[in-house]
């Protein structure tokens, strides 16, 4: 009587165990199957932190372009301030040498002449004193990298040498050699129209004409950065100098909404201010 439950227990013990290993293959197969699901998820999300990286380099290399930009224009202004400071100084010292000179000459004819004792003197060269021409900065003339020509040009260039085009056509830039720049960008885009530098060199290619002058070259170079890069960190640049080359070309209703545009879509920003202060200035002007 006693030996006679046995069997029915073991069977439930059995069953148990087997309860127990099919919940566990559950929970493997489950997690698994969550696991190969989330990776595709996390792949995506590490591209678009990527993406997310680029994109802010390039806008961390535009600021340092601009502001590379207007510290040599600064450097530029304070030497010229110097140059023309010495050279008034100098003009100074040999007025008054001349001055100091006449009056002597003067001065001895008026007096009755006496004899003195002859004494030895050193000898003391009398030449005027030298006035020293300004100073004139020598600047290194920066190659620009050409595009090639014939069967030259289905050849890939490096990135080196891609990089090196861009930095000489910006050079070129800094220099104030505006003809050499816009060509050197006009050049890089031609030759490298995949280049990462290739929306910055459209926008340089813009500043290099609005320094010159081209007002109608400007806006198109500008214009072709809002068309062709429209996500590229200098659209709001480009959009605040188009505003200024209407100005420049008297162009008001043009010049209003180009700026208007600038403060709507980038408020709270420099590029905001500025074109603010213009907009403040064409109302004092009587624009509108």
């Amino acid at each position: 009587m006693t030996n006679g439950p046995q069997p029915v227990l073991g069977m439930k013990n059995k069953s148990a165990c087997f309860s127990r290993a099919g919940i566990l293959l559950a929970l493997v197969f489950g997690l698994y199957g969550l696991s190969v699901n989330a990776q595709p998820a996390a792949d995506a999300q590490m591209v678009y932190q990527l993406q997310q990286l680029q994109d802010e380099i390039r806008e961390l290399r535009g600021l340092v372009e601009q502001q590379s930009f207007e510290l040599e224009n600064l450097k530029r202004r304070q030497r010229d301030q110097y140059l023309d400071l010495d050279q008034r100084l100098n003009d100074i010292r040999q007025g008054g040498a001349g001055i100091a000179a006449a009056g002597s000459t003067t001065a001895d004819a008026d007096q009755p002449v006496i004899s003195q004792p002859v004494i030895e003197q050193p000898v003391v060269s009398q030449a005027a004193p030298e006035v020293r021409a300004p100073q004139v900065e020598q600047r290194e003339v920066a190659s620009i990298a050409l595009p090639a020509t014939g069967a030259a040009a289905v050849t890939q260039a490096s990135p080196e040498d891609e990089k090196r085009a861009y930095d000489s056509a910006f050079s070129a830039l800094k220099d104030l050699r505006y003809a050499d720049s816009a060509q050197a960008f006009l050049d890089f885009i031609e030759q490298y129209p995949d280049s990462e530098y290739a929306d910055n060199a459209q926008y340089w290619l813009g500043e290099s004409f609005y320094a010159a002058g081209n007002y109608d070259l400007a806006l198109n170079a500008f214009n072709g950065l809002l068309a062709d890069y429209p996500r590229s960190s200098k659209t709001a640049d480009a959009l605040l100098k188009i505003g200024y080359s209407h100005y420049e070309k008297k162009e008001w209703p043009q010049a209003r909404a180009a700026l208007e545009q600038v403060k709507a879509q980038y408020p709270e920003t420099t590029l905001s201010r500025l074109a603010e202060s213009r907009l403040r200035n064409m109302r004092l002007e009587g624009h509108f």
